[in-house]
């Protein structure tokens, strides 16, 4: 048996299994680390491992957080996976908005490496533990819910929470449709976003389950823009935690930083 085993092992590594890649869709050996793809593509994927801006977790200048407006901040930090480049939107764009949701395991993975980077940094930041209590994502409207069939930033958050043993939880709700934030400017969209979010009306009774007068939240979404989706977020988780005394902190993870 150990012969034969052996002899496979050697078969494989001369005549690799070849299949089409998920994301170029030619045919290569496909990664290990990313089973759905190749070499190349995996190593295309333009990561974040060092930010700029320790607010908003980009890793180059960043003039969102140098505005005045900033200071009215509702969430600690947010932290990014990969640069939002022609190809990550090529990969969001064909899971979001077209239906391809295999694409859910390769992003999830890559939300869990995001994340255990931003723990290490964290622990590092603090110099002491520091945990998530609980994950949440930010709601998508129930006018594109039906469309796509599936809520993006829900599927990513519970991906993350299962493979590292945390509570995942929706706690927010959208109060109503938005205009897509791609197709706005800047000031647009944190208009755009005002009074959009609350949280549900069982957050304050799960909160208080915790019996903690303080807890982390980690909200997951797929982009991080001018971080106006974020903040408002934040800021609905807060006062559903003023409701039991609760000091509610709130950290990002986003799988692109634009």
């Amino acid at each position: 048996m150990l012969k034969q085993n052996r002899w496979q092992t050697w078969l494989s590594y001369l005549h690799p299994q070849y299949t089409a890649c998920m994301t170029c869709h030619k045919k290569a050996p496909l990664m290990k680390r990313y089973p759905q793809i190749c070499e190349k593509c995996a190593l295309s994927i333009p990561w974040i491992t060092q930010q700029q801006c320790k607010v908003c977790g980009r890793g180059e200048y960043c003039p969102d957080c140098q505005r005045k407006s900033a200071s009215q901040r509702y969430f600690m930090f947010n932290r990014s996976a990969v640069y939002y480049n022609d190809t990550m939107r090529q990969w969001i764009a064909d899971y979001k908005y077209r239906g391809q949701e295999r694409y859910a395991p390769l992003l999830g993975k890559m939300m869990i490496e995001a994340y255990q980077l931003m723990k290490r940094e964290m622990i590092e930041f603090y110099q002491k533990r520091w945990n998530i209590d609980i994950v949440t994502g930010v709601p998508v409207s129930s006018t594109r819910l039906i469309q796509r069939g599936f809520d993006q930033a829900a599927v990513l958050a519970e991906y993350l929470a299962t493979y590292e043993h945390l509570s995942y939880i929706p706690l927010l709700v959208r109060q109503r449709d938005t205009l897509k934030q791609s197709s706005q400017g800047r000031q647009a969209r944190l208009l755009n976003m005002q009074e959009v979010f609350s949280y549900a009306p069982h957050t304050p009774q799960w909160l208080a389950t915790y019996q903690s007068p303080t807890l982390n939240i980690l909200l997951v979404d797929d982009i991080y823009t001018t971080g106006s989706t974020i903040n408002n977020c934040a800021k609905a988780l807060i006062e559903a935690g003023k409701c039991h005394q609760i000091d509610i902190q709130v950290f990002s993870l986003t799988w692109a930083r634009s």
